[in-house]
Protein backbone atom coordinates (compact mmCIF):
# COMPACT_ATOMS: atom_id res chain seq x y z
CA UNK A 1 0.00 0.00 0.00
CA UNK A 2 1.21 3.49 -0.33
CA UNK A 3 0.62 6.39 0.99
CA UNK A 4 0.92 10.28 -0.21
CA UNK A 5 2.62 11.84 3.14
CA UNK A 6 2.84 9.89 6.63
CA UNK A 7 1.23 6.71 6.51
CA UNK A 8 -2.49 7.14 9.16
CA UNK A 9 -2.00 6.25 12.64
CA UNK A 10 -4.33 4.79 15.13
CA UNK A 11 -4.70 6.85 18.87
CA UNK A 12 -5.46 4.09 21.60
CA UNK A 13 -8.42 4.96 23.54
CA UNK A 14 -7.40 5.51 27.39
CA UNK A 15 -8.68 2.26 28.29
CA UNK A 16 -6.93 0.14 25.83
CA UNK A 17 -3.62 2.32 26.45
CA UNK A 18 -4.42 1.02 30.53
CA UNK A 19 -4.37 -2.40 29.14
CA UNK A 20 -1.21 -2.27 26.86
CA UNK A 21 0.70 -1.50 29.71
CA UNK A 22 -0.79 -3.63 32.24
CA UNK A 23 0.18 -6.68 29.49
CA UNK A 24 3.58 -5.33 28.82
CA UNK A 25 3.68 -5.16 32.67
CA UNK A 26 2.31 -8.69 33.02
CA UNK A 27 5.05 -9.78 30.65
CA UNK A 28 7.74 -7.92 32.60
CA UNK A 29 7.00 -9.28 35.86
CA UNK A 30 5.62 -12.77 35.72
CA UNK A 31 8.13 -14.33 33.62
CA UNK A 32 5.45 -16.47 31.90
CA UNK A 33 5.27 -20.22 30.61
CA UNK A 34 2.36 -21.21 28.83
CA UNK A 35 1.61 -25.35 28.55
CA UNK A 36 -0.80 -26.17 25.47
CA UNK A 37 -2.58 -29.65 25.03
CA UNK A 38 -5.81 -31.36 23.96
CA UNK A 39 -8.52 -32.50 25.99
CA UNK A 40 -11.80 -34.70 25.03
CA UNK A 41 -14.85 -32.27 25.58
CA UNK A 42 -17.08 -35.21 24.07
CA UNK A 43 -19.08 -35.61 27.29
CA UNK A 44 -18.80 -31.64 27.56
CA UNK A 45 -20.37 -30.66 24.71
CA UNK A 46 -22.89 -33.95 25.34
CA UNK A 47 -23.52 -32.29 28.99
CA UNK A 48 -24.34 -29.06 27.61
CA UNK A 49 -26.93 -30.64 25.06
CA UNK A 50 -28.60 -32.17 28.04
CA UNK A 51 -28.46 -28.84 29.43
CA UNK A 52 -30.22 -27.12 26.13
CA UNK A 53 -32.93 -30.23 26.46
CA UNK A 54 -34.37 -29.13 29.63
CA UNK A 55 -34.37 -25.43 29.40
CA UNK A 56 -37.73 -23.92 29.94
CA UNK A 57 -38.95 -20.33 29.98
CA UNK A 58 -38.66 -17.08 28.15
CA UNK A 59 -35.41 -16.91 29.30
CA UNK A 60 -33.69 -20.55 29.93
CA UNK A 61 -30.23 -20.68 31.48
CA UNK A 62 -27.79 -22.65 29.44
CA UNK A 63 -24.32 -22.81 30.71
CA UNK A 64 -21.67 -22.16 28.01
CA UNK A 65 -18.83 -24.20 27.23
CA UNK A 66 -16.98 -21.42 29.29
CA UNK A 67 -18.59 -21.72 31.99
CA UNK A 68 -17.89 -25.42 32.71
CA UNK A 69 -14.24 -24.61 32.23
CA UNK A 70 -14.55 -22.22 34.57
CA UNK A 71 -16.57 -24.60 37.22
CA UNK A 72 -13.56 -27.24 36.07
CA UNK A 73 -11.21 -24.55 36.76
CA UNK A 74 -12.04 -23.93 39.89
CA UNK A 75 -12.26 -27.54 41.09
CA UNK A 76 -8.76 -28.13 39.89
CA UNK A 77 -7.30 -24.59 41.67
CA UNK A 78 -8.32 -26.45 45.37
CA UNK A 79 -5.55 -29.21 44.11
CA UNK A 80 -3.00 -26.86 42.72
CA UNK A 81 -3.41 -23.42 45.30
CA UNK A 82 0.16 -22.07 43.61
CA UNK A 83 -2.12 -21.37 40.47
CA UNK A 84 -4.25 -19.69 42.69
CA UNK A 85 -2.55 -16.46 43.57
CA UNK A 86 -1.60 -12.87 43.54
CA UNK A 87 1.60 -11.21 43.55
CA UNK A 88 2.08 -8.45 46.86
CA UNK A 89 5.18 -6.48 45.99
CA UNK A 90 7.96 -9.22 46.49
CA UNK A 91 6.24 -12.49 47.72
CA UNK A 92 2.95 -14.44 46.27
CA UNK A 93 0.27 -15.23 48.32
CA UNK A 94 -2.16 -17.51 47.61
CA UNK A 95 -5.58 -17.72 48.43
CA UNK A 96 -8.12 -19.17 50.35
CA UNK A 97 -10.50 -18.52 47.82
CA UNK A 98 -11.17 -18.96 44.55
CA UNK A 99 -12.14 -15.82 42.41
CA UNK A 100 -12.06 -16.35 38.38
CA UNK A 101 -11.97 -13.72 35.79
CA UNK A 102 -13.69 -13.64 32.98
CA UNK A 103 -12.04 -12.07 30.02
CA UNK A 104 -14.68 -10.08 27.51
CA UNK A 105 -13.98 -8.42 24.40
CA UNK A 106 -16.03 -4.78 24.43
CA UNK A 107 -15.85 -1.71 22.11
CA UNK A 108 -13.78 -0.14 24.56
CA UNK A 109 -11.50 -2.77 25.27
CA UNK A 110 -11.13 -6.38 27.20
CA UNK A 111 -12.70 -6.28 30.61
CA UNK A 112 -12.19 -9.33 32.90
CA UNK A 113 -15.47 -8.96 35.47
CA UNK A 114 -14.70 -11.86 38.61
CA UNK A 115 -17.06 -14.31 39.55
CA UNK A 116 -16.70 -14.62 43.54
CA UNK A 117 -16.40 -18.39 45.18
CA UNK A 118 -16.93 -20.31 41.93
CA UNK A 119 -16.67 -23.95 43.44
CA UNK A 120 -20.05 -23.32 45.89
CA UNK A 121 -21.89 -21.89 42.46
CA UNK A 122 -23.87 -24.22 40.77
CA UNK A 123 -23.53 -24.43 36.70
CA UNK A 124 -27.30 -22.27 36.90
CA UNK A 125 -25.93 -19.68 38.92
CA UNK A 126 -22.82 -19.35 37.38
CA UNK A 127 -24.46 -19.47 33.90
CA UNK A 128 -26.45 -16.56 35.49
CA UNK A 129 -23.95 -14.69 36.97
CA UNK A 130 -21.31 -14.79 33.99
CA UNK A 131 -23.99 -13.68 31.99
CA UNK A 132 -24.62 -10.84 33.89
CA UNK A 133 -21.23 -9.56 34.13
CA UNK A 134 -20.66 -10.11 30.26
CA UNK A 135 -23.65 -7.73 29.72
CA UNK A 136 -22.72 -5.12 32.15
CA UNK A 137 -19.16 -5.40 30.26
CA UNK A 138 -20.14 -4.61 27.20
CA UNK A 139 -22.79 -2.00 28.48
CA UNK A 140 -19.76 -0.46 30.25
CA UNK A 141 -21.77 -0.71 33.51
CA UNK A 142 -19.27 -2.66 35.27
CA UNK A 143 -18.37 -1.44 38.96
CA UNK A 144 -14.84 -1.50 40.03
CA UNK A 145 -15.58 -4.35 42.58
CA UNK A 146 -16.79 -6.24 39.81
CA UNK A 147 -13.71 -6.22 38.12
CA UNK A 148 -11.31 -6.82 41.65
CA UNK A 149 -10.22 -9.75 43.48
CA UNK A 150 -9.99 -12.04 40.89
CA UNK A 151 -7.46 -15.14 41.96
CA UNK A 152 -7.14 -16.97 38.54
CA UNK A 153 -8.26 -16.16 35.04
CA UNK A 154 -9.98 -17.78 31.75
CA UNK A 155 -10.45 -16.36 28.61
CA UNK A 156 -11.82 -18.56 25.47
CA UNK A 157 -11.45 -17.67 22.00
CA UNK A 158 -13.08 -20.35 20.98
CA UNK A 159 -15.92 -18.56 19.35
CA UNK A 160 -13.51 -16.55 16.76
CA UNK A 161 -11.92 -20.13 15.48
CA UNK A 162 -8.87 -20.16 17.56
CA UNK A 163 -7.51 -22.98 18.17
CA UNK A 164 -4.59 -22.68 20.72
CA UNK A 165 -3.48 -19.44 21.98
CA UNK A 166 -0.49 -17.74 24.43
CA UNK A 167 -3.41 -16.06 26.62
CA UNK A 168 -1.01 -13.33 29.02
CA UNK A 169 -1.54 -13.35 32.75
CA UNK A 170 -3.48 -10.76 34.34
CA UNK A 171 -1.47 -9.41 36.55
CA UNK A 172 -1.01 -9.70 39.38
CA UNK A 173 -2.62 -12.79 39.37
CA UNK A 174 -0.31 -15.51 38.88
CA UNK A 175 -2.09 -17.94 35.98
CA UNK A 176 -4.09 -17.81 33.13
CA UNK A 177 -6.18 -20.59 31.12
CA UNK A 178 -6.67 -20.42 26.97
CA UNK A 179 -9.87 -22.23 25.75
CA UNK A 180 -9.70 -22.72 21.95
CA UNK A 181 -13.13 -24.18 19.80
CA UNK A 182 -14.27 -27.47 19.98
CA UNK A 183 -13.48 -29.36 17.07
CA UNK A 184 -14.70 -32.96 15.63
CA UNK A 185 -11.58 -34.37 14.79
CA UNK A 186 -10.22 -37.99 14.12
CA UNK A 187 -8.23 -39.81 17.59
CA UNK A 188 -6.77 -43.42 17.71
CA UNK A 189 -9.17 -44.67 21.08
CA UNK A 190 -8.26 -48.35 21.52
CA UNK A 191 -6.15 -48.42 17.99
CA UNK A 192 -9.34 -47.76 16.14
CA UNK A 193 -9.39 -43.99 14.38
CA UNK A 194 -12.69 -42.20 15.77
CA UNK A 195 -14.13 -39.27 15.57
CA UNK A 196 -13.79 -36.75 18.92
CA UNK A 197 -14.86 -33.29 20.18
CA UNK A 198 -11.44 -31.90 21.24
CA UNK A 199 -10.77 -28.30 22.50
CA UNK A 200 -6.85 -27.10 22.91
CA UNK A 201 -6.26 -25.12 26.48
CA UNK A 202 -3.07 -23.39 26.67
CA UNK A 203 -2.22 -22.60 30.78
CA UNK A 204 -0.06 -19.56 30.94
CA UNK A 205 1.91 -19.36 34.29
CA UNK A 206 4.53 -17.64 36.58
CA UNK A 207 7.79 -19.45 36.26
CA UNK A 208 7.80 -19.02 40.23
CA UNK A 209 4.64 -21.14 40.55
CA UNK A 210 6.12 -24.03 38.45
CA UNK A 211 9.28 -23.56 40.67
CA UNK A 212 7.40 -24.10 43.81
CA UNK A 213 5.23 -26.74 42.67
CA UNK A 214 8.59 -29.60 42.04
Amino acid sequence: VEYAGEPPALRLSPARRTIAERMVHSLRTTAPVTLTTSADATNLVNLREQFKATAHGPQPVVPSYTDFLVKLAALALRDHPHLNARWEENRIVMSAEIHIGIAVDTETGLLVPVVRNVPELTLRQLALQTRDLAEKARQRRLTPAEMQGGTFTVTNLGAFGIDAFTPIIHWPQCAILGIGRIRRQPVVVNDQVVASDQVALSLTFAAFDWIMSL
